[in-house]
């Protein structure tokens, strides 16, 4: 059975801005472009991931953001097969929803879908092209500065991963809670997730954590 990505609407007002909006904006001047991107680092914590969860009928929505420092332990363009293997094996963990979320057993609940996005790799790729056009124009560079480039750049890199899962419900009445408790387990480096909560009855935040892996409501 196919099944069609589609955020709901819930989830979709909690966390999407429309291209539209973004295309009428101003051009931003510098100050307004460096307070951006403080803002954006201020929102890229290690440790720290998002999870917004939205039930409506029989479907669950869990919408979850991490750095991907929590998830692959590093944030670099991957540039070795170990790299590369670890990208894939993150991949793999993010997969087994089963084992990162339980549910309410009597609920019947059941993986629909998932999609992942991660911009590692397709960073490396535009990278890898910056790099060689780099060469070729800076080819009286040294290696060592080319060594210490690369360096800063693991320095400075910031790169997140989504997670977006759809399950569905068969006796979704009976749904009161959600346990993360095996996502803390297989990605220890996560301290705290932030959860935003929308059902059909109620809306409001949270925070979970090692000590405290359970969602109710």
């Amino acid at each position: 059975m196919r099944f069609r990505y589609a955020i709901a609407p819930l989830v979709l007002a909690l966390t999407s801005l429309t291209a539209s909006a973004e295309q009428h904006k101003p051009h931003k001047d510098n100050h307004q472009q460096h307070q951006a991107e403080q803002a954006s680092l201020a929102a890229h914590v290690h440790g720290l991931a998002t999870l917004n969860v939205a039930f409506d009928g029989q479907q669950l929505e869990l919408q979850l953001e991490s750095p991907a420092m929590n998830i692959v332990g590093f944030e670099y363009q991957p540039s070795s097969a170990a790299d590369y293997h670890a990208v894939a094996e993150a991949e793999r963990k993010l997969k087994d929803a089963q084992a990162l979320f339980t549910f309410t057993n009597a609920a019947h609940c059941s993986l629909s879908s998932i999609t992942l996005d991660q911009d590692l790799t397709a960073e490396h790729e535009h990278a890898e092209n910056t790099d060689h056009e780099h060469a070729a124009a800076h080819a009286h560079k040294n290696e060592d500065h080319h060594a210490a480039h690369e360096h800063e750049q693991h320095e400075h890199a910031h790169s997140d991963i989504q997670a977006h899962y759809i399950f569905n419900c068969r006796t979704a009445e009976k749904l009161n809670l959600i346990n993360a408790a095996g996502f803390f387990k297989v990605f220890p480096a996560t301290d705290t997730i932030h959860v935003q909560l929308v059902t059909p009855t109620a809306q409001y935040g949270t925070e979970l954590s090692v000590s405290k892996t359970q969602l109710n409501w």
